[in-house]
C-alpha cells in the first residue's frame, strides 16, 4: 500500500536501538533551565498528581497584582515545561518534515520577543535587549506567500542564548508586574486600565500573556511530529 507524500516521516518505527541521551538536561543540569519558577513552586502546580495545569483565564476588571503575577508565572513555566523534553541542540533546529513551520528554537523564543516588542510599542520598556534575536525571531509563519521560510536554512541561535534572553524578559516582565501602579486594584491608574483596556499600554502585557499560550499549542503540534527518540 503506497503511502501520501504528506504523511509524516517521523510516524515511522525507528530502528535506533540505543536510547538517545538528553543531552539538554544534561546542559542545564537540576533547576537551571527554569528561568523563572520550577514547575512544583509555580501556581497551577497539583501536588498529588505532580503536574502543572493551566490556571483559568484572568478577568482584567478583577484581577489583583498577584492574579496576574500567577498567571505570568504559570503561562511561561509551562512554555518552558513543554520545551524541557527536547533531548538535543539539534532538535531545536531542525525544521519540521512538512516545512509549514519555523524550527522549535523559534517559538522558544519568540513569545519573550513579543512580550519585548509590544512593551517597547506601549513605551513600557525603552530599550531592545537584544536587536538580532528581536529580529529574527519576531514574525512567524502563516503559510502565506509573504512568509519567509528561507528563514529554515538559516544559522538558527544556541538554546543556551535563547534561554539567557528568556531570563532577561522574565525578570523585566515580573518587575513590571510587581511595580506598575495599574495593578493596585484601588488606583487610579487602574481605573483607566479597566475603561480602556486596549487602549492603555498594559494591555501588552495581557497580549503577550495569550499569544505565549497560542504557541503553547502550536509547540506542542510541532514536538509531537517530531521522531520519538528526539523527545524525553
Amino acid at each position: 500500500m503506497s503511502t501520501s507524500s504528506t504523511r509524516n516521516p517521523n510516524l515511522s518505527f525507528s530502528m535506533q536501538q540505543t536510547p538517545l541521551e538528553n543531552q539538554m538536561q544534561k546542559q542545564f543540569a537540576g533547576d537551571s533551565w527554569w528561568t523563572g519558577l520550577a514547575p512544583e513552586k509555580c501556581p497551577g502546580f497539583d501536588k498529588e498528581k505532580q503536574c502543572l495545569f493551566a490556571l483559568p483565564l484572568l478577568n482584567i476588571d478583577i484581577a489583583t497584582r498577584q492574579d496576574v503575577l500567577d498567571y505570568f508565572d504559570n503561562t511561561w513555566t509551562l512554555t518552558e515545561l513543554l520545551f524541557r523534553g527536547l533531548k538535543t541542540e539539534s532538535t531545536y533546529t531542525r525544521p519540521p518534515y512538512h516545512q509549514l513551520r519555523h524550527p522549535l528554537i523559534f517559538y522558544y523564543g519568540h513569545p519573550a520577543v513579543l512580550f519585548i516588542n509590544k512593551l517597547r510599542v506601549a513605551g513600557l520598556v525603552n530599550d531592545p535587549l537584544n536587536l538580532y534575536l528581536e529580529k529574527i525571531l519576531e514574525t512567524g509563519v502563516d503559510e502565506m506567500s509573504w512568509d519567509d521560510m528561507s528563514k529554515n536554512e538559516m544559522n538558527w541561535p544556541s538554546v543556551a542564548t535563547v534561554h539567557a534572553y528568556r531570563k532577561q524578559v522574565y525578570n523585566i516582565i515580573r518587575k513590571l508586574i510587581l511595580e506598575h501602579p495599574a495593578l493596585d486594584i484601588n488606583s487610579n491608574e487602574r481605573k483607566l486600565l479597566n475603561e480602556n483596556k486596549m487602549a492603555h499600554p498594559l494591555w501588552a502585557l495581557w497580549m503577550g500573556f495569550e499569544h505565549e499560550k497560542i504557541h503553547f499549542e502550536t509547540s506542542s503540534v510541532l514536538i509531537r511530529e517530531l521522531p520519538l527518540e528526539l523527545v524525553e
